[in-house]
């Protein structure tokens, strides 16, 4: 069967290609813009709920704070009669309207456990248990500061609770007792606010403490229960245990196992805070998106196929007597003497201009070959790298570029400038910084990373020109160095000025500038630091010579920081002299870390050319609230503190004396 006549014609053919490629632009950018637009919203999805994790969690900091402050001082205001006898400290704890409030019970016990009184809502209570056996009460009485429990069963009630200690001293120094507030986790107002408006009824707000012990749940059947028990929170906590169990302030947001789950650590407390949320709804924003998204494009690219097919109908219209005549001038080797059409109307004035555009285009290919040889021969003289590139592809490219990029000519002309990048983003990201540089100044330059076509990685200058300047479109004249070499020299040059070339760890500079830091901001930061002097290191020079010495210093290095938080800071100041900054660490935290470290150095041997070389660890340990006047003052506390365990007979934790302090 034949087909229609006006099927085979070249305006239908042009009209089809025309509507086909719209229709098929349109799908495929679709696509891609719709890839692009779900990516970056799951990525604003993600970053959202990692905010509202750290937000939450800075409220509950700061509630928690609250009540450490009012505990505290209170605490202040009770040494003396209140301590008395059981009438006494009844009346003073009734008497605390703040206190009973906050806290759903709080009582009063000596020093050995005995319970004097306990107040449930401003209401005495008979039952007086011995808390001795507590591990927050006996905390307390080594702590200054108040100490946060670990989740409890109640004596009395045998409810889920969490309390906080502090210790009462009278005038004379002496130890009076320890005053408790308890909060029961299943109905107290610390927690509250966790769940805010946005969260969905599926979405799952808790408290964890470092061991994932269920601090507050919506479920109160789950309170003590372990958090990776809950659905989609698996393996986010067997990462996170597998981590060190990191409280990190700074939030995190993940898909896992099918659900949205974010976390962020309480700062001053062992607690995190997460919310588990199924992926279908926490999704959900993003598929509705892109469904309204693809119909909207879906519609734009029909629409536009059919007027672009529209509009080419039209304009071929006049043209297509034209099409045996420019046929017969493309065959070559047969040349046309018939003349062009004549027609006066456009057919004749388009025959016209056609034939004159052609005599151009014959001129200018001349020239322009002309030209391109000269151009190209002042390029493959330069010694540096140039290329012209116009609508992301290169079009002129010097010969030093093609040795650069490891590469012939031909394999870069017409390719698109994104094939000297590592990935798309960096090429987003030179987009991103080249275009307001243009914009604002007219030129661009900038050390980025490139890639030759090996995949060899480098570092690169390039300096970036608009041909003609404000119109970009006429292209952009590039120059690229190769500044791999220098660029490592000066990061060498940059690490070596900070940092110990022996253990890689920070040098004494850098410690001294972060410790003065620390220090400038102790009222607000408290903080910990240690001073460590290895006991006996001298035998170790003497018995293994100096290399032994160097390999126990590189050993000892890595041992210690590994047994340091990401926070932490160890630095190597002398010989066999090391420091560390410990900072938001309480004394009783840092006194735990030293001991740990001094148990390290204690428990590692260098096996050396048959002997088995060990040494001690001194360590000095000061703790920083804003009394010390510089990071100087610090360290030489820290070192006394050192030199007093030495005295002591080495390889313990000593920390200053009330007179040295």
């Amino acid at each position: 069967m034949r087909l229609p006549a006006f099927l085979s014609t070249l305006k239908f053919r042009i009209v089809a290609i025309v509507v086909a490629t719209g229709v098929l632009s349109a799908w495929g950018t679709a696509n891609l813009l719709l890839d692009i637009t779900q990516s970056e919203l799951t990525r604003v999805l993600l970053a959202n709920d990692r905010g509202d994790r750290e937000r939450t969690a800075e409220l509950l900091a700061g509630k928690i704070q609250t009540i450490k402050l009012a505990l505290a001082e209170v605490a202040k205001h009770s040494r003396g009669d209140a301590w008395r006898d059981r009438q006494s400290m009844e009346a003073f704890l009734i008497g605390q309207a703040s206190l009973n409030s906050l806290f759903d019970t709080v009582y009063a016990a000596r020093p050995d456990g005995v319970m004097i009184a306990r107040v449930e809502r401003g209401t005495p209570q008979r039952e007086l248990p011995n808390v001795a056996d507590r591990e927050y009460f006996q905390r307390a009485l080594r702590s200054e500061q108040p100490v946060l429990s670990e989740p409890v069963r109640g004596k009395v009630k045998k409810v889920p609770l969490v309390l906080l200690a502090i210790a009462v001293t009278g005038n004379d120094g002496a130890p009076q007792g320890v005053l408790v507030g308890v909060v029961a986790l299943r109905a107290t107002a610390l927690f509250a606010g966790v769940s805010d408006k946005r969260s969905t009824e599926a979405a799952v707000d808790l408290v964890i403490d470092r061991k994932g012990t269920v601090l507050w749940h919506p479920q109160t059947d789950r309170l003590l229960g372990h958090a990776a028990d809950e659905p989609g929170l698996g393996a986010v906590v067997a990462n996170w245990r597998n981590a060190g169990s990191p409280i990190d302030a700074e939030g995190s947001a993940r898909l896992s196992q099918g659900y949205l789950v974010s976390m962020a650590g309480i700062p001053q407390t062992e607690w995190l805070h997460l919310r588990v949320t199924p992926e279908s709804i926490a999704m959900q924003p993003v598929a509705a998106a892109r469904r309204q998204a693809f119909g909207a494009a879906a519609a734009a690219g029909l629409l536009a196929a059919l007027l672009s097919g529209a509009l080419a109908w039209l304009l071929v219209r006049p043209i297509s007597r034209l099409r045996e005549r420019a046929e017969r001038m493309l065959d070559v080797e047969t040349p046309d003497a018939q003349p062009w059409p004549t027609d006066s109307g456009e057919v004749g004035a388009m025959a016209h201009a056609f034939r004159q555009l052609l005599d151009q285009r014959q001129m200018r290919q001349t020239r322009m070959s002309d030209l391109v040889l000269q151009l190209e021969a002042v390029l493959d003289n330069a010694e540096v790298g140039i290329a012209l590139t116009r609508d992301g592809r290169f079009e002129l490219v010097s010969q030093q570029l093609c040795r650069m990029f490891r590469c012939e000519r031909e394999q870069m002309v017409g390719q698109a400038t994104r094939m000297i990048y590592a990935s798309d983003q960096a090429f987003e990201e030179l987009s991103a910084r080249a275009r307001p540089a243009f914009i604002a100044n007219g030129v661009f330059e900038g050390e980025l990373e490139l890639v030759r076509s090996d995949g060899d990685a480098f570092w690169a200058r390039m300096r970036g020109r608009a041909v003609l300047p404000g119109e970009r479109s006429r292209g952009t004249i590039w120059v690229v160095d190769d500044i791999t070499q220098a660029r490592q020299q000066r990061e060498q040059l940059a690490w070596a000025a900070t940092h110990d070339a022996l253990t890689g760890l920070a040098n004494r500079p850098a410690f001294e500038a972060l410790l003065e830091q620390a220090t400038a901001r102790a009222t607000e930061h408290p903080f910990c630091a240690l001073f460590i002097d290895l006991d006996r290191f001298k035998l170790v020079n003497d018995t293994g010579g100096h290399a032994a010495g160097d390999s126990m210093l590189r050993e000892l290095a890595r041992e210690l920081a590994a047994r340091l938080r990401k926070s932490d800071t160890l630095a190597r100041i002398g010989g066999d002299e090391f420091a560390v900054l410990l900072p938001e660490c309480p004394a009783v935290q840092a006194h735990a870390i030293a001991e740990k470290l001094r148990a390290t150095v204690e428990g590692y041997a260098l096996a050396w050319h048959g002997e088995v070389l060990r040494v001690g660890a001194s360590i000095g340990l000061v703790s920083v609230n804003g009394t010390h006047a510089s990071g100087g003052e610090v360290l030489r506390a820290a070192d006394a503190a050192c030199y007093a365990a030495k005295r002591e007979g080495r390889n313990r934790v000593a920390m200053p004396t009330p007179e040295a302090a």
